[in-house]
């Protein structure tokens, strides 16, 4: 299975995402507008990603009281035509449930239902977060992968993670659990703020459904270069 790639539009100013968007063209269909976009420009962003026919991951993390998240992610959902819509799996089983619920009561149709995706390690995190949390488990895969099987209890269509833990949460949840990776680059040594990076011939070996890749595009001065490029790669065996 080749992973669908999902451009993350992290800017504070609309003429660029327009500029990026235009850009790219027909080349890329999905696109992740996550907090600064949101907070800034987000309304007239996702409007336009809407006209220009585009598939829309917004990715706030919503993690807060149960009542709070359901009807914040109601009304996301009901407000923009998006696809994808990021929880924090650490808000708790009742938080996904109640969410979850109240998504199928408004979306009865599987075919126009966005999915509900949940956050379970952050890629800028590494095993030092669990000894300073005082997390009991040996390792943040081994995190990632309980977090991983409480969201797919509790309702969630599928979850963001590190390539790392990504097989190993298609094992335990199943192939129509939904994988998200972050933290992709064409350079495994081009950290940048994160602390597990991976390229997209890895994320693709390990079955994620979707790449997401920001910076290595967005700031690159031929991003349809990198973007064929990424493409190629992934589709070599």
């Amino acid at each position: 299975m080749v992973p669908e790639i999902i451009i993350a539009l992290d800017y504070n100013n609309f003429s660029e995402i327009k500029s990026i968007v235009d850009n790219l063209g027909k080349l890329v269909t999905f696109y992740k507008i996550g907090l600064e976009a949101f907070v800034s420009i987000g309304k007239e962003s996702l409007e336009y990603l809407i006209k220009q026919n585009k598939r829309i991951f917004l990715d706030l993390k919503l993690h807060d009281i149960p009542t709070t998240v359901k009807k914040a992610a109601v009304a996301a959902m009901q407000t923009y035509k998006i696809d994808l819509l990021s929880i924090h799996i650490q808000g708790g089983i009742e938080m996904i449930s109640e969410t979850k619920k109240a998504i199928n009561s408004i979306f009865l149709s599987v075919h126009n239902k966005p999915l509900l995706i949940g956050i379970t390690v952050l890629t800028s995190l590494d095993d030092k977060y669990l000894k300073e949390n005082k997390i009991d488990f040996k390792n943040i895969q081994e995190y990632a992968l309980h977090l991983a099987n409480i969201g797919k209890n509790a309702g969630l269509d599928g979850v963001v993670c590190s390539v790392g833990e990504a097989s190993s949460i298609k094992k335990l949840c199943g192939n129509s659990f939904k994988v998200i990776c972050p933290g992709i680059r064409l350079d495994r040594n081009n950290l940048n703020d994160q602390k597990r990076v991976y390229t997209p011939h890895d994320a693709k070996l390990a079955g994620a459904d979707y790449i997401v890749i920001g910076r290595a595009v967005t700031e690159s001065k031929e991003p349809i270069v990198v973007v064929k490029k990424i493409i190629d790669e992934l589709k070599n065996e």
